[in-house]
């Protein structure tokens, strides 16, 4: 492992690969299907890299086929690069411990919030970009961990910028104390790279998410919350995956003389509730695609078991079910009105999202909307900056927040704003 890390630092950026990040409770199945996703890439003759961020090591799955893998500890590649960076800063005597900002040690960061899942991102990131991989398929974390990594990378950028301005820091930079140059350089380090990692994630050309599900109606409350905070911050969900739905035995239900065994009885109860659960799901999401494995008598291990898994997942995709979940972008649209008595609303979708948990509000040109327990900024749209919210309201998966123009900032002689194709970046 160490080997194929060194090999990953040394080659030089050529090609970016593709990142699906693999995502679902504990249990669901999510080690299989990323497993399934891998050698499936690798069958087809792409370059592929097996990641695990949830502490599992994927190597057993995947033990006979040459797919490469690749566990990644975030507290660890953190403590890493910065004691690099404070061993430097040290060398050139900019590390002083005196009076005024100090760097903590490096054992102390595992405990700075957001600091291990941007850390996660990044090394997920730094591995898709080295131009030795065509796909990264990354084993994700439980529910709780895999909100705090896909919803990082923007509060860390969006809130530093507002708690310490990036103009500020030109200041506190250009003045005599070394140790407030050396805390500018690292704060800026940070945002670069949040900035950076955001970006990646909201390319749906690139990056995409695969919820995991079992075939239940509480796994499947899971998956659709899921679905909701992924979308929201920014990740197109490319399908939900239903993994352990009991097949129908049919005409193959085993009997004998002493007439039908009575686990055929639980099997088939079994498949019914799994298969209700299913139907309701499905028309919960809509066109969202959602595919089915079946259950297994063990667990998929090795190409052939996890062959199959993916041939089934590909006779899928043949069938034509459904269509992947694209990443919120909100819209502006001039809704009336000239002038001072225009009207603009921006459109925000929020699919599958519990209507009483939207909040939203205004900080200086962001707008704060807040969803399913998650929280995201969004960079008002020019036009918007020169405007006052008016109104804001939820309508069938749109929150949609209203606008006029601000008599202060309006410009005398423009009469109505043009908005095509205009929206508010993530």
């Amino acid at each position: 492992m160490e080997e194929a890390s060194r090999r990953l630092s040394d080659r030089v950026p050529e090609t970016a690969a593709r990142i699906t990040f693999v995502v679902g409770a504990g249990g669901a199945g999510k080690s299989t299907v990323a497993a399934a996703l891998a050698v499936d890439a690798h069958r087809a003759g792409r370059r592929v890299l097996l990641a695990s961020v949830d502490g599992a090591d994927p190597s057993d799955l995947v033990s006979d086929v040459a797919v490469e893998v690749l566990r990644i500890d975030p507290s660890a590649v953190l403590e890493s690069q910065y004691r690099l960076l404070t061993t430097a800063l040290a060398m050139a005597g900019r590390h002083d411990h005196g009076a005024g900002p100090t760097l903590p040690d490096p054992e102390e960061l595992t405990s700075l919030p957001g600091a291990e899942p941007l850390t996660a991102l990044l090394e997920v990131v730094r591995v898709a970009d080295s131009g030795e991989w065509d796909d990264v398929i990354v084993d994700c974390p439980g529910p709780m961990s895999w909100r705090e990594i896909v919803a990082t990378p923007g509060a860390v950028a969006g809130y530093v910028e507002r708690i310490w301005p990036r103009h500020a820091r030109v200041v506190a930079s250009t003045g005599q104390d070394v140790r407030a140059a050396v805390l500018v350089e690292l704060v800026d380090r940070v945002v670069a790279a949040a900035t950076s990692v955001t970006a990646v994630l909201e390319d749906d050309g690139r990056t995409s998410a695969v919820v995991v599900s079992r075939p239940t109606a509480r796994s499947f409350a899971t998956a659709r919350e899921l679905v909701a905070v992924t979308s929201f911050h920014g990740v197109r969900v490319d399908r939900v995956v239903a993994v352990g739905v009991i097949p129908d035995l049919g005409a193959g239900a085993p009997s004998s003389v002493l007439g039908t065994h009575p686990g055929v009885f639980w099997m088939d109860r079994a498949h019914a509730e799994h298969r209700a659960a299913l139907a309701e799901f499905r028309g919960a999401v809509g066109d969202l695609r959602v595919d089915v494995v079946s259950a297994q008598p063990t667990e998929p291990v090795g190409s052939t078991a996890l062959g199959a898994v993916a041939a089934d997942l590909n006779g899928q995709v043949a069938a034509g079910h459904g269509g992947a979940l694209p990443a919120l972008s909100p819209r502006v649209r001039h809704e009336s009105g000239q002038g001072l008595d225009s009207v603009y609303v921006m459109d925000v979708p929020l699919p599958f999202v519990d209507t009483d948990s939207v909040a939203v509000g205004r900080v200086e040109d962001d707008v704060i909307v807040s969803a399913q327990g998650s929280r995201r900024r969004l960079r008002l749209a020019s036009v918007l900056r020169r405007c006052v919210v008016t109104g804001a309201g939820v309508d069938d998966g749109v929150l949609s927040v209203t606008f006029a123009p601000d008599p202060a900032l309006w410009p005398e002689n423009l009469q109505k704003a043009d908005v095509p194709g205009e929206s508010g970046d993530g």
